[in-house]
């Protein structure tokens, strides 16, 4: 058994029955490894699981990654320098569209209007960014990372349309699995990854980054997540349980095999694979 087969086994066993289902989760597994690629390809995490847990026994999340960093131990014991977490990311894999909002019967209906609102949202913060320039953070030097307090607009149009996200955003991801891994609380950024134009940036909940996969498993951020910087304990809670799903490939690797009757044998560990493959979503 590969590595790779082990993470299919465990972790994407197909949702669907029959040979469609095992194709669709074959193209997941794919995304979730271009996703992967790409996290240790731009800024590599000091830590990273699959399948991670992020409550206490259920809610997986696809992909979980923490970076840390050294600072100085003010305890007498110890080295001199520990490490701590200061930043968590959380990815979630989907091939199709229909996957992404399993529990609202009315998206087909909700998201184009959801996307029409957006789009005016974007006009109305244009046109604000021109008629109140007061509203502008002073405190930022360049205007491409300037922010604006489009809160105290007096343009009531903005404000309407706001609310009216607000309220279908809350009809389409409330009780969703989306939902309840942002309320969590466990991550300082919140990405979806999908095929290209399976999901567009105007349909996901504020907050949320949009990664597009292409046919060569190449990754295009289409969308950057919100900042949402987590308590250190909550981080501390994500890193813990990415430390436990990364558990299961280490005793894999290793030839350490739990069996059907709970008892744990050496085996013969895996070989090893390090030729490189050519994959394609479209071949999958």
């Amino acid at each position: 058994m590969s590595q790779q087969q082990l993470f299919f086994d465990l972790d994407f066993a197909p949702s669907r029955p029959g040979v469609e289902g095992i194709r669709l989760a074959r193209r997941r597994l794919a995304i979730q490894r271009a996703v992967l690629r790409w996290l240790e390809q731009k800024d590599p995490p000091t830590g990273i699981g699959v399948n991670v847990v992020t409550r206490i026994s259920k809610l997986h999340a696809d992909i979980a990654a923490f970076w840390s960093q050294p600072i100085r131990n003010t305890h007498e014991e110890g080295p001199s320098q520990i490490l701590t977490t200061h930043r968590t990311v959380i990815v979630q894999c989907h091939t199709e569209r229909e996957d992404c909002w399993p529990d609202c019967i009315r998206s087909k209906e909700v998201l184009p209007q959801l996307r029409g609102y957006k789009e005016q949202l974007a006009q109305f913060e244009e046109q604000i960014r021109k008629d109140e320039p007061h509203l502008r953070d002073s405190n930022t030097l360049f205007e491409e990372y300037a922010e604006w307090n489009y809160e105290k607009s007096d343009n009531r149009d903005y404000h309407n349309v706001k609310r009216a996200i607000e309220k279908m955003e809350h009809s389409l991801y409330h009780g969703t699995k989306f939902e309840r891994i942002r309320s969590a609380q466990l991550a300082d950024h919140l990405y979806l990854a999908v095929p290209v134009n399976v999901v567009l940036r105007e349909e996901l909940a504020d907050g949320w980054g949009l990664i597009w996969v292409d046919d060569n498993l190449n990754v295009e951020v289409v969308g950057e997540p919100e900042d949402r910087e987590c308590l250190p304990s909550n981080r501390m809670h994500l890193v813990q349980n990415i430390g436990a799903a990364a558990k299961r490939a280490t005793l894999f690797s290793c030839g350490v095999h739990r069996t059907a009757k709970e008892e744990v044998a050496l085996v013969q560990p895996p070989r090893g694979h390090r030729r490189p493959q050519r994959l394609r979503l479209s071949e999958m």
